[in-house]
């Protein structure tokens, strides 16, 4: 062979093996982990763009980075944990995704729906409860959810340092979750879950909804008031995201910050309230208004934290869906472990949950998937506190809420609270999304729906002076 042939044959060569690399590359970067590709089936299999849509969002490079990087951390995944449930329980193998179930055909899933969802969520769908509160579930595969990389590298950071003392109140603690590997008796267990949620915060170093809305429902389930407010929530300790962190100097004692401020209707304009939580969990929190009709400034106790929140059946207790200190002090507690198993909860939603009048009030019409969980009961000792016991669903893979209980002093169940969730595939930011709550022994609801940003650079330290706040007022 010449030299000039020798050279030309090279370059062929060559060019072959950088077509066939070139075609073998992509092709390896393109297989999907099973948590994507069992949902990416079923979607592309039902023709709804939308749930393809959300499929390729969940696919992206950088947030399958981030849901695989939590799956490392952990060691599971709630994908792989549901199919082993199926395959080993056949835990009601009517509930399969594709299906709605509506009060119309609620009846032919009745049997397996018992035990995957609580009881007044069965009343709800098939409105036989005390109180109607329409709800309607579209069912679809579990997904995997994961938490932003700031609370993972946080955690991995300190989490070995955490540890509970004789009262079951947390020491230890700088940033991320205290206790992703829960461990110890039942009530050990329960009571690291719970201050899991408690730290997990806002899931971000500060929380904006502009604005929140409450819709307030009467005994017929009709629309009877609609309120807007400006929620304001700033983390001072456990800082995950934004600079400075984990804390912010000078304010070490702060735990975190939260204000709102009424924009409507007329007789609630410009009244904010302001709340500063502090580390110490011994030490009540400050709880401080500003009343528009009385040019006024007040200061409450800790005690009206437990009063209704702008009319709306949730209290400063309430927010996030759990907020009251986790002190022996302030507030003597057991923690119970009532089990755990695999149920029917409120599925990411891509979109805002879908609302219509319909079955004589009005109807939630929400994703659902099933969800390994912890279930988790708090019995309140202190007889003058709002609620007897606290019961809730607790997720095994981002240790949020799910369905929350609330029970009154005579054990009587009171308030439920069925939660929604989104994720920005790409941040891993977790937020709430349109919870709703209902009060079955008043016979009323509040629907939340939120306009949520998380983590806005330089949140203004003005929002949580109530004398800048009430300016704003007049």
């Amino acid at each position: 062979m010449t030299k000039n042939r020798m050279s030309k044959f090279l370059v062929v060569i060559t060019a072959l093996f950088l077509v066939l690399g070139t075609w073998a590359v992509p092709s390896q970067a393109q297989k999907k982990p099973t948590w994507i590709t069992h949902f990416g089936d079923w979607a592309k299999k039902s023709g709804n763009q939308d749930e393809v849509e959300w499929t390729n969002r969940l696919s992206t490079p950088k947030a399958l980075k981030l849901g695989q990087d939590w799956i490392d951390f952990l060691g599971y995944n709630a994908v792989d944990m549901v199919k082993k449930d199926m395959k080993e329980n056949n835990t009601a193998p009517s509930i399969k995704p594709g299906i709605t179930i509506t009060r119309e055909n609620v009846a032919q899933y009745k049997n397996d729906l018992k035990g995957l969802i609580p009881d007044w969520q069965l009343q709800f769908i098939e409105g036989s409860g005390p109180y109607n509160n329409p709800r309607e579930m579209e069912i679809v595969p579990t997904q995997h959810w994961y938490i932003q990389p700031g609370f993972l590298e946080a955690t991995k950071k300190y989490h070995k340092a955490c540890s509970l003392n004789e009262n079951s109140e947390l020491v230890g603690w700088t940033a991320g979750l205290p206790f992703p590997f829960p461990k110890g008796t039942p009530a050990e267990i329960a009571a690291q879950l719970c201050h899991d949620y408690d730290r997990l915060t806002i899931m971000g170093d500060n929380l904006n909804s502009l604005p929140m809305e409450f819709g307030l429902y009467g005994r017929d389930s009709k629309l009877e008031r609609t309120e807007k407010a400006e929620l304001h929530w700033k983390n001072y300790s456990g800082r995950v995201t934004i600079d400075p962190k984990p804390n912010w100097p000078g304010k070490e004692d702060i735990m975190e910050k939260g204000c709102i401020v009424a924009l409507y209707p007329y007789d609630l304009k410009g009244q904010a309230l302001i709340r500063t939580r502090f580390k110490d969990l011994r030490k009540e929190d400050s709880f401080v208004a500003y009343v528009p009709s009385m040019r006024r400034i007040r200061r409450f106790t800790g005690s009206n934290t437990q009063d209704p929140l702008l009319g709306a059946d949730i209290s400063w207790e309430d927010w996030k869906g759990f907020w009251t200190k986790l002190s022996q002090t302030i507030h003597p507690r057991k923690f119970v472990l009532e089990g755990e198993g695999v149920y029917l909860c409120s599925s990411l939603n891509p979109k805002p949950i879908h609302y219509e009048t319909k079955y004589g009030g009005q109807l939630r019409k929400a994703r659902y998937e099933r969800r390994p969980c912890w279930i988790v009961r708090i019995d309140n000792e202190d007889p003058n506190y709002i609620y007897g016991a606290r019961r809730m669903w607790v997720d095994k893979e981002i240790f949020a809420f799910h369905y929350i209980e609330w029970y009154d002093q005579k054990k009587r169940l009171r308030n439920v609270w069925d939660w929604a969730w989104r994720l920005d595939p790409e941040k891993g930011e977790m937020d709430y999304w349109d919870p709703t709550i209902a009060d079955l022994i008043n016979k009323h609801s509040t629907y939340v729906k939120h306009d949520i940003t998380l983590d806005m650079p330089n949140v203004s330290e003005n929002l949580f002076n109530l004398r800048f706040l009430s300016q704003r007022a007049h």
